[in-house]
């Protein structure tokens, strides 16, 4: 195991932390909508955003899945992406996954994803 994240409010259990050993069976063998950030720990805008994230996750349940990788730990899964700045997020859409994600161009508070992932 790693380091928490501090003491940042939001249920966690509702996002998924996804490696490079659970990402294809998680995410793209999946039917789901899923949102995936891409952090680094020691990411300052990571630390932020996480407890909207969280609540994002909890509000969107059943709906869409948002996870979370390591991507200073799971570099094969960040590096398929192009990940170079944290956070990232993809958007790997609903349905049979291509393997192709897009980009989440909207807000970082839990008010924004909720309506952008649903949009």
């Amino acid at each position: 195991g790693g380091g928490g994240s501090g003491g940042s409010g939001g249920n966690q259990d509702d996002g998924v932390e996804l490696t490079d050993n659970n990402f294809n069976d998680l995410v793209m063998n999946s039917e789901d909508l899923w949102l995936v950030e891409f952090f680094a720990p020691w990411c300052g805008h990571c630390k932020n955003l996480a407890p909207h994230w969280a609540s994002a996750a909890t509000e969107l349940r059943g709906k869409v899945k948002l996870g979370a990788v390591d991507a200073t730990i799971h570099t094969v899964i960040a590096g398929r992406y192009g990940v170079r700045g944290y956070p990232t997020i993809k958007m790997f859409p609903s349905g049979k996954k291509d393997g192709e994600a897009g980009e989440y161009d909207g807000g970082g508070n839990s008010g924004d994803i909720g309506p952008w992932a649903l949009g």
